[in-house]
């Protein structure tokens, strides 16, 4: 795993990256924030650990969480305890926050617990994002789902892929229309509902299939990859002709397609 820091206390933060890079991780080292957000543009981490500082909190959440193409997670940690920040942390994108004072054991365990959520199998390179079924080519703006293209308006491919790189985050509606349509102004619109009906139908995003896009209750949608009960070695095989490229086999929380007969 690939990390940025960013911290101005150098004690607590030299402890962090020994524990990040016994754990077998790369850390980079930032105490400017512009610095992180312009490596970012054209380095990849899988995880930014941000310090809180409310200077910079409004840029960077802008930034690395609302950016295009930006699928990393995001934890800010030595926050108040004030629910009116950590509410605004969580609702413009971040993953994770840690109520300072923390400990570095504390701060690898979440590190660690997010990434687990966010889920394996995810591939995301400059012009392809893959969540095997399915394929996305951005600059093409195509979608294949167990090989066969799926037919999408040029707005339900970029919400759906904006759902995808941020698999298991909370998205709010107003951050949604934000990334995809530019405004917020039309939060209140059934803009984003509309949308996210289709895009779960077309995609046939149900536990059944391996992803779960679910309503959160007075917050937005978060979707979510469904991992099978690894204890019983359960596997379940869907076959739905609405579905592209036929049957879904899901085992262990692994996705293979197994072609429909024509």
């Amino acid at each position: 795993m690939h990390v940025a820091l960013l911290h101005t206390e150098f004690g607590l933060v030299d402890d962090l990256t020994n524990a990040l890079e016994a754990a077998g991780h790369q850390v980079r080292r930032y105490v400017d924030a512009s610095a992180l957000i312009h490596h970012a543009e054209s380095e990849h981490f899988d995880l930014f650990l941000l310090e809180w500082n409310p200077r910079d909190a409004r840029q960077i959440l802008r930034e690395l969480c609302l950016g295009p193409g930006l699928d990393s997670s995001v934890i800010f940690f030595n926050c108040h305890n004030s629910e009116s920040e950590l509410a605004y942390i969580l609702g413009n994108g971040a993953d994770d926050y840690i109520i300072g004072p923390v400990g570095v054991r504390e701060v690898v365990a979440r590190a660690t617990a997010v990434m687990r959520r966010r889920g394996s199998g995810f591939a995301c390179r400059a012009n392809v994002l893959e969540m095997p079924p399915y394929r996305f080519d951005i600059s093409a703006k195509l979608l294949l789902m167990n090989g066969a293209p799926v037919t999408l308006t040029e707005k339900e491919f970029e919400l759906a892929v904006f759902l995808f790189r941020n698999l298991g985050r909370t998205l709010t509606r107003g951050r949604l229309l934000e990334a995809v349509w530019g405004s917020s102004l039309l939060a209140v619109s059934r803009t984003v509902d509309t949308h996210i009906s289709r895009i779960r139908r077309k995609l046939c995003l149900r536990p059944e299939t391996g992803f779960r896009l679910s309503a959160v209750y007075g917050n937005g949608y978060r979707l979510e990859r469904m991992v099978a009960d690894g204890s019983l070695g359960l596997m379940a095989t869907v076959s739905d002709s609405a579905c592209p490229g036929g049957a879904v086999s899901i085992r262990l929380g692994r996705v293979s397609s197994t072609a429909r007969a024509s």
